[in-house]
This record gives C-alpha cells, structure tokens and sequence, in this order.
C-alpha cells in the first residue's frame, strides 16, 4: 500500500522532501518537523483499503456496460464479487461466471427478486463468514423523449428503476451493512446537475437521488457507515443503456394522441430518426476508460472518500498559430492536427448554428501507410457520449490534399461538412473528430471542440 500511496503523491512528496532539505540546510529544524508531520498527515489521510476475498462487493446491474466492467474490476483487487443480473442466461452472466463472480438474478423493481437477492447475501455474510465491504448501487435506465411524449409506463419504469430501486435493494441490505459498517457507492449521473431537454423524467430521478444519498450519508454516518456518489460520466458508448430505444419510440408513439401527433406534425418523426441512429445494442465489453476506473477506486478503497467522485474530461487545448487557426482540445488515443480550421470559429466553443453546415478543414500526417481511412465523430453532452452517424464515413473521399492509398508521413488535408440540425436543442457539447484505419482502427488524427448549439 506504501508504493502505491507514493506513487498518487509523487509530486507533493517531491516537493515537501526538496522543501524539507533545503529548511534542514537553513537550520530551521521547527519547520522542517512541521513539513515533514503534515506530509505524514496527508499519506495518513490519504491511505486505502486492503481487500480480500473475505470481503464481500455487492454490485447491481451488470449485465451491460459499467456494472458488468465494474465487477470485473472489483475482483482484481482479490475482493469476493456479487454481481445482480436481470438476466441470469445472459452473456454477462456467462463471462462473469467464468471469472469467479458469484452471480444472482436481481430485478429490483420487484419484491421477491429483492428479497432473494438480500438473502443470499446473508448467507454469505452469515454461513461463509464474508465482511459486506461495499453496496454498488449502479441498475438504471435512461429514455430519450420530451416528456409530453413518455407513456406513463416510461415514466413510473425510470422511477421505479433509477430511485425506488436503488433505495429497496439498500433497505433490504441495511441490516447487513449497519453491522459490517460497509459503504454505499451510488452511481448518479451529470444529469442531476445539468438537466437537459430530452431528458427530464432520467434527471429528475437523478436528482432525487442525489438528494436522497445526501441525507443518507448524514443519517449513517454516526453508525460508521460511508455513503459515496461516484458520477462515471462518459462512457455511454461503450454501454448499451440505449439500446432499447427504439422501442421506446414506438410506444411513444402508439400511446400519442392524434391531436399531439397533429402539433408536433414532423418534429417527432426527425426527433426519433436522429436519436433512434445513436441508439444502439452493441456486443458485450468491457469499459476502456482507465480514468473511470482510476476515479472509482478512490470511491471503493479510500479510508476517507470525499463525498462525491465524479469524472471529467481536462481539455488542454493548443495554441492557435494565427488568428484565423482553431483552438482544440487533445485526444487521448491520437495524435492532433498539425492545423485545424472551422469556418467562423477562431475561439471556443464554436457556434454550431442550427440548419446550417459545420465546415472545418486540416492538416495532418499519415501515422502509417493507410489504405482506407474512416471518419469517426464522437459528441458528448452533460457527459453521455454517443457516436454521431456522420453521412460521409469514408473519409478518402473527403480529402483536398493527398490521396488514398496514403504513405507514411504523406500530408494529408481533410475537408468536413457535417449538418447541424434544426432540432438539435440548444446546449453546449463537446465535439471528438477522428480519422481511422479502416483496416487496424489506428487513430491517424484526433481533437475535440467544445460548441455551443445555437439559433444565430
């Protein structure tokens, strides 16, 4: 644990060990024993858990997406993982079998499966002698449509999934967790605070959630009791909690009535084509994004955990070389242009006027020897990413200088037009542009844009 804590604290160790030589040197013997009790105080405050297999992690929705990566996760640090599953059949249920997870069924909008589920987590508890280190509270359902248009059923299922749930399969658990003096890790969503239009029946239970975690935290606090919220942020894509989206549509439609048809006239079908294209059911994965993970572990194994932990992307962005080049931010997994310039945008975000052409050129050099390349645009808002299905996905056509087959090193500009739709709401997003190999997947060139969807 003691490499570990230094590794997170290298750059304040550093600095108090340089501090501390130098007042050593200058006789100031006080402040150097000072320096060096407050950096003890820090390491101290700052130490983590050790887990075992004794220890127990109870974590609820995994069949898909950051419950099913989250359970994985858990297990590395040698921890007993209990993963709830609303399909026992699954592929989810399959792998995590494989990898030691024990796996029950939980739906936790019914009773019985609840209280089966808190049973058996007593068993292990009582009858196996595992501790209850934490509760994962991560099952929830999110459904896209202005909230005229959601079916009383859409509604009531959000509630009953994202907030009664989340609060019956804590209540069935409590006895359990007040004697071990367990933590509780609620996964909330950046939609408790920022609401957005599309969304107001999900941030609603959001926010009643967040609200009913802070009164929790107080409430256990006196019996040892850590109440945690952990907002994951952006990882939507490589989850599947849109996936049934399109069904969702086609209930909202059967259930509007003809005069809501008659008043939304074209909106409603252009409003379902855009989303029903993001929305997807992709193969079963794990999360990529080391940062979650790296944010999470804060949550699960500080000794002190703060009351929240949430995840952000931190642009750096570059520095334009003139004043007609655009400012961008770095991408993670690929190099950025060499230039980069949108059309009416010399400093961000970008204005992204509805019903017009977003146009944008740059310039890069070919990382490799490329035979096809591919576009990837990748928008992300109040940090739910989604795929945009940009209209032109080969990108070999889109090029002004170069052309494909490409050579290693060769300069390359590319030319994007991408539409900016009349119904778009009017929020500020973040823009990830990429070029791929289309045969490796080899990000060539990447940048993210923060924009403002707007009317002017």
């Amino acid at each position: 644990m003691w490499p570990t804590c230094m590794k997170r604290h290298s750059t304040m160790l550093g600095l108090a060990v340089l501090m501390t030589a130098y007042l050593w040197s200058a006789e100031t013997l006080t402040i150097s024993a000072l320096l060096l009790i407050f950096l003890a105080g820090i390491t101290y405050w700052y130490r983590r858990e050790e887990l075992n297999a004794q220890r127990l992690i109870v974590i609820t929705g995994c069949d898909s997406g950051l419950g099913y990566s989250l359970a994985l996760h858990c297990q590395t640090f040698g921890a007993t993982v209990m993963a709830g599953v609303l399909n026992p059949d699954g592929q989810a249920a399959k792998n995590l079998t494989e990898s030691k997870v024990i796996v029950h069924r939980l739906d936790i909008t019914d009773e019985e499966s609840i209280r089966r589920f808190g049973q058996h987590v007593e068993i292990l508890c009582n009858e196996k002698n595992h501790d209850l280190y934490a509760l994962i509270n991560n099952a929830g359902v999110m459904i896209f449509g202005e909230f005229h248009w959601q079916t009383e059923h859409q509604v009531k299922y959000q509630v009953a999934v994202n907030l009664v749930g989340t609060m019956r399969i804590t209540q069935a658990l409590m006895s359990v967790i007040l004697s071990n003096k367990s933590r509780i890790i609620i996964i909330s969503s950046h939609c408790a605070e920022e609401f957005l239009p599309g969304l107001s029946v999900y941030g609603a239970t959001k926010a009643a959630l967040r609200a009913w975690s802070i009164s929790l935290r107080v409430e256990l606090a006196k019996y040892g009791v850590k109440v945690i919220s952990f907002i994951p942020g952006n990882f939507t894509g490589e989850s599947n909690i849109m996936a049934r989206q399109r069904q969702y549509f086609s209930e909202m439609q059967q259930s509007m009535k003809p005069e809501s048809m008659v008043f939304y006239n074209d909106y409603f079908s252009r409003y379902v084509e855009y989303y029903s294209s993001v929305a997807r059911q992709d193969d079963l994965k794990r999360v990529t994004n080391s940062s979650i993970y790296e944010i999470f572990d804060k949550a699960l194994l500080n000794v002190n955990p703060s009351a929240v932990y949430k995840f952000g992307i931190i642009l750096v962005f570059c520095i334009a070389v003139s004043l007609q080049d655009t400012p961008f931010a770095l991408c993670s997994d690929g190099p950025p242009p060499k230039l980069l310039r949108v059309e009416g945008c010399d400093k961000l975000p970008c204005k992204l006027v509805r019903g017009t052409d977003l146009i944008a050129e740059w310039d890069f050099n070919a990382r490799n020897d490329v035979e096809k390349l591919k576009t990837r645009v990748m928008v992300t808002l109040a940090g739910i990413t989604t795929e945009y299905p940009y209209p032109e996905p080969d990108a070999c056509k889109s090029l002004s200088k170069g052309e494909c087959p490409l050579e290693k090193d060769e300069e390359v500009t590319y030319n994007l037009n991408m539409h900016i739709s009349e119904f778009y709401p009017p929020v500020k997003l973040n823009v990830e542009f990429a070029l791929l190999d289309e045969e490796t997947e080899e990000v060539q060139v990447c940048f993210k844009l923060d924009g403002k969807v707007t009317d002017k």
